[in-house]
């Protein structure tokens, strides 16, 4: 199954771009050897330094330190996006970047994550073989009291801003990343007062959190009906195909466990209009694929037969207006080139009718995110 005669080319509504000698983020890893003399008169051998050890952080995540060690711009990608138009019978036409913030305490400031607004809004999109840029995804935090004036300056300086992404992710597992946030946050008045600004500028919410954590979502969608809100990567059932950390899906019963309640979760969103889910992260080490950094999955097959159950929930309960596809590169290259995402996911759901993979690959990504 290809997507030729269905769309011109997809949308990739998950990416993320830096550089690791301008990107805020990148920079925040030579905190690993900023007391060594060579970071002042040597920075590549300081990066390169950098990269041979994971921050706590990425670690948690499951985040391979070797993907920061050069940069990660449209011409990487556009490279790396080649074989796609091989396996879908289309090229990867548009891309949303989303703000490569992935600290496990959530903690990019106002300053750091504008910078990375200007950086990545000034790349070279659309030229050669590199897609163009439809819109992109903010770091912030509504409990920010400056939020507001924050959010108003990004949209000042770029028309390009679709949306803002929370972290929020707690997780009672100590080696899985944890954003530090208070219990219930989503329900704090100081949220829903900036959540209020997001409402004002008709952003979409994303919402980076864990599956036991989505039912403060459905409150949230609920009071915001109007408010599109995104569940990113599938709503994160961490552990759900393997050990996770120290103590998540040890065993089958522990992940048949972790299954049953991120499909009562999925099934209770499905219910809200205004909820759409990103199928992103298919190949993110936080499901449970294993502790290599490398060919764990071993190819397009057996991530197809993965994550089968994942995505058909998720499209079952809604429907082929709300689901979003974004490839988590480079994240999730590590696991899983592009082309073998594209793929497996077109082996899932390739019999589901041409409406559902213009939607999910295309057009749902085109309306949310406001891309002509």
């Amino acid at each position: 199954m290809t997507l030729s005669g269905v769309i011109p080319g997809i949308v990739d509504a998950h990416v993320h771009f830096y550089d690791p000698m301008r990107s805020t983020w990148a920079l925040s890893r030579f905190s690993h050897v900023s007391a060594m003399p060579v970071i002042k008169h040597f920075p590549r051998t300081a990066l390169w330094l950098s990269g041979l050890t994971s921050h706590s952080s990425e670690t948690r995540l499951m985040i391979d330190p070797s993907i920061v060690r050069s940069p990660y711009e449209p011409a990487q990608y556009g490279t790396e996006a080649g074989g796609v138009r091989r396996v879908a019978g289309v090229p990867v036409d548009t891309v949303v970047g989303v703000e490569s913030h992935w600290g496990g305490s959530g903690s990019a400031t106002s300053e750091t994550s504008f910078a990375e607004t200007r950086y990545v809004t000034g790349l070279r999109f659309g030229r050669s073989r590199a897609p163009r840029l439809g819109g992109f995804v903010v770091s912030g935090d509504p409990t920010d009291p400056g939020f507001g004036d924050n959010l108003d300056e990004h949209l000042r300086y770029t028309p390009l801003v679709r949306g803002v992404r929370y972290q929020w992710s707690s997780h009672s597992d100590p080696q899985v990343s944890d954003s530090r946030r208070a219990a219930g946050v989503l329900s704090s008045m100081a949220f829903l007062r900036g959540f209020e600004e997001i409402e004002r500028h008709g952003l979409a919410f994303h919402s980076f959190a864990y599956s036991h954590q989505l039912g403060e979502l459905d409150l949230l969608a609920r009071r915001f009906p109007e408010t599109t809100i995104v569940v990113e990567h599938l709503g994160l059932p961490v552990g759900v195909f393997g050990p996770v950390g120290s103590e998540t899906g040890m065993t089958a019963a522990a992940r048949a466990e972790i299954m049953r309640l991120w499909r009562e979760r999925i099934a209770m969103l499905g219910a809200r209009p205004n909820v759409v889910v990103k199928v992103s992260g298919l190949a993110l080490g936080l499901l449970g694929y294993g502790r290599e950094t490398s060919g764990n999955i071993g190819g397009r097959d057996i991530l197809a037969q993965m994550i089968a159950p994942l995505v058909l929930h998720v499209v079952d309960r809604f429907g082929p207006d709300r689901v979003v596809f974004g490839s988590d590169m480079p994240v999730d290259r590590p696991n899983a080139g592009i082309d073998v995402v594209v793929g497996a996911l077109l082996d899932v759901v390739g019999d589901r009718g041409d409406h559902l993979l213009a939607h999910l690959f295309a057009k749902n990504a085109q309306r949310i995110y406001r891309i002509e």
